[in-house]
């Protein structure tokens, strides 16, 4: 059986007592920029997408990582390409990559809410490893490892996805 308290304010003078009134609060207003609020969300879904991804090169397999849920269409096509080289070269990576992403627009109004980001990603951590001898593997001394990569979203329902990954072959 449950008990719910009621509790009348009704003094004899008439007038309430402050201690009875809620503490719950007001109904909210927005004070959150809407725009401020979706950037934050985006850049977060892209650091997710950053995670999973490293984790799921580390075993050169996508088997047990939430990559599918940050990564939809080009991007996802792009890490089971790699992930699948990696595993044909018996290879996996350690470390993760350095990012700096920027939201470059943003248009919240589109039926699918749609953003691009301009990142800076710094592969130079990012050790690739002979996955039965955890020896490094030899890259060339010239690779690029710091490089500009242009990025596509959507918000699908509450959750931002990448959609697009192009990296540039130019340094940053």
């Amino acid at each position: 059986m449950a008990l719910t308290a009621c509790g009348s304010s009704d003094d004899s003078d008439g007038t309430e007592d402050p201690s009875a009134r809620s503490s719950a609060p007001a109904p909210a207003t927005s004070l959150v920029d809407p725009e401020a609020a979706a950037k934050l969300e985006l850049l977060g879904a892209y650091q997710h997408y950053w995670d999973e991804k490293a984790v799921a090169y580390s075993k050169a397999s996508m088997t047990g990582t939430q990559l599918e849920t940050y990564a939809k269409g080009n991007a996802l096509g792009l890490a089971q390409s790699d992930l699948k080289n990696l595993k044909t070269s018996g290879q996996v990576t350690e470390g993760k990559p350095r990012t700096d992403p920027q939201v470059t627009s943003l248009d919240l109004q589109k039926k699918v809410p749609l953003a691009k980001i301009t990142d800076c990603v710094d592969v130079s951590t990012w050790k690739v490893l002979d996955a039965k001898t955890k020896s490094e593997v030899a890259l060339p001394k010239n690779r690029r490892t710091k490089y500009v990569s242009n990025v596509t979203a959507e918000r699908w329902g509450k959750q931002w996805v990448i959609l697009e990954v192009k990296p540039e072959d130019r340094a940053c």
